[in-house]
């Protein structure tokens, strides 16, 4: 059975497609490259828009069934769903990578010291540099990956945040450059891919029967439960808020402007009531 696969045009967009067909064994597609809305707005040097917009597109794909699936990076998918679309999450390989990287740039050591020029576009990686590494001097940073490293080293900026998991995907690991993996609590979905399709659809049946779907069981109710308390909070991939789930807890923090508030918990319910009690809601809202 041919298989019709969309996904983003990007390097790294295209090198995710090559996992998810190797992890699932396909051996007979064709491959669908859309350039979405998200991918518009980044290339204008607009930054201000939802991770969304780089799935919008996708999903018309599916719904009008010119593509059977498709794959995303996890972290990019909305909290609210889309009806007539499934999805589960995989990752290709175990541990799950969900750390960050400060990656210095090449003339630099790999120290960190809060007056130099860090780049970043992320708020949440804004908030935590500004909380948990009193960086005084962070700027916007956009581009794919390779567009950002070489910004960092023509000297447009001392270090830059990465993903670590992008990074190994595209064997991008450095070996020339000096970083350091930092602890810091990433996003929702951070390292692992999705792959999405039409409910009753000609894909559906395939991934239902796969042994990946089975064997992603306990990351699909980890990464289910983060997108359930980013619906209660009305959040998105845009909102200064870290957190991770395993092994049935969900940690994160919620940075305002000024303060930040950490949370822990196994239930989502009740996190999300210690959220309101601890003014967490009025912190999201401070960046509007």
């Amino acid at each position: 059975m041919k298989i019709k696969i969309a996904s983003r045009s990007s390097k790294l967009a295209l090198k995710q497609v090559e996992e998810f067909i190797k992890i699932f064994s396909i051996e007979d597609f064709d491959l669908l490259k859309v350039t979405t809305q998200g991918d518009k707005m980044s290339a204008k040097g607009n930054i201000l828009f939802d991770k969304a917009n780089f799935v919008s597109d996708i999903e018309k794909c599916l719904l009008n069934e010119t593509a059977d699936l498709a794959i995303h990076s996890a972290k990019d998918m909305p909290a609210q769903t889309t009806d007539e679309l499934r999805h589960i999450y995989f990752i290709e390989d175990s541990p799950r990578k969900i750390s960050d990287l400060i990656i210095f740039r090449k003339d630099c050591e790999a120290i960190f010291n809060k007056d130099m020029k860090l780049g970043t576009s992320s708020l949440r990686r804004k908030m935590q540099a500004k909380f948990h590494m009193s960086s005084g001097d962070i700027s916007a940073l956009n581009g794919n990956i390779d567009t950002r490293l070489k910004k960092l080293n023509d000297g447009l900026y001392d270090c830059i945040i990465l993903a670590e998991a992008g990074l190994s995907r595209l064997n991008s690991l450095l070996k020339d450059q000096n970083y350091i993996e930092l602890s810091h609590i990433t996003c929702s979905g951070q390292g692992a891919l999705a792959v999405q399709w039409k409910k009753g659809g000609k894909a559906e049946k395939f991934i239902q029967s796969s042994k990946v779907a089975a064997q992603s069981n306990d990351l699909n109710t980890e990464i289910q439960m983060e997108r359930e308390l980013l619906r209660k909070l009305g959040a998105n991939c845009n909102s200064a808020i870290s957190f991770y789930a395993s092994d049935g807890i969900l940690k994160g923090e919620i940075f305002g402007l000024e303060k930040f508030i950490t949370f822990s918990g196994a239930d989502v319910n009740q996190i999300f009531e210690d959220i309101k009690r601890n003014g967490g809601l009025r912190l999201l809202h401070e960046h509007n």
